[in-house]
């Protein structure tokens, strides 16, 4: 399965030794930016609620065997087929998932389901004990703000000060990699950006392409499934255990 929050390997431990030496090379300087979903958050927890609330609402019991590790990627099916539900059965529950998880995933209610990838939180701190910025830079919108930074604080990670901050979409439908690449002129203006940590192949190539200095860290867990590479020379986590 693409996520593995516990992995841990000499590999994965001195990338985050390296990026964390860069931030105290940069100093007060500095700009790292940090994604939420996927990549700081684990959001399989949120999904199983989803898939548990429903089956508790409509009677649909097979959905309550709906593990985190069923979930392989953004399909809904495939994660009820993961889970042992069959195929005939799956399709016919899909339209009323689907639409449940639709209508609730994309919440601030919901994110405080979420919870923090294993070692992410002491991973920020130190970062941002180096003295730069640190932003969290994400695809959700502004209807999510609140429940956002309700679970950035729940966990410990730094949101409150002129330090850090949290940068989300304007409006729900932009897309995401555009909407950080526009994001990008602002944070820009914060310092230098030298690191870059996010689960989006586009988005780690296009943070790359923009600023060719900086670090960019593939953290591998899931992605919208677009049919594009992280570059080769960009560093690859599958969490941030050391």
């Amino acid at each position: 399965m693409p996520y593995d929050p516990f992995h841990q390997s000499d590999e994965q431990s001195n990338v985050l030794a390296d990026v964390l030496a860069l931030a105290q090379k940069a100093g007060e300087s500095g700009v790292t930016v940090f994604d939420l979903d996927g990549c700081l958050f684990d959001t399989r927890p949120r999904q199983v609620h989803i898939f548990r609330e429903l089956a508790s609402q409509e009677g649909h019991i097979e959905l309550y065997e709906v593990e985190t590790s069923h979930f392989q990627d953004w399909d809904l099916k495939r994660t009820m087929l993961n889970a042992g539900i069959g195929e005939e059965r799956a399709e016919e529950l899909y339209p009323a998932v689907r639409e449940y998880w639709w209508n609730h995933f994309f919440t601030s209610e919901y994110v405080l389901y979420d919870n923090a990838m294993p070692g992410s939180c002491q991973v920020v701190a130190d970062v941002a004990a180096a003295g730069g910025h640190v932003v969290y830079l994400t695809g959700r919108d502004e209807t999510m703000r609140a429940g956002t930074e309700e679970a950035l604080r729940r966990f410990g990670f730094p949101i409150d000060g002129d330090r850090a901050r949290l940068v989300v979409k304007p409006d729900f439908d932009m897309d995401d990699t555009e909407f950080k690449a526009q994001a990008l002129v602002d944070i820009a203006r914060l310092g230098t950006p030298v690191l870059f940590f996010d689960n989006e192949p586009s988005n780690v190539n296009h943070f790359q392409d923009a600023f060719p200095d900086s670090t960019v860290v593939f953290v591998a867990t899931d992605h919208s499934g677009k049919p594009v590479t992280p570059y080769e020379q960009i560093l690859r986590i599958k969490g941030f255990l050391i």
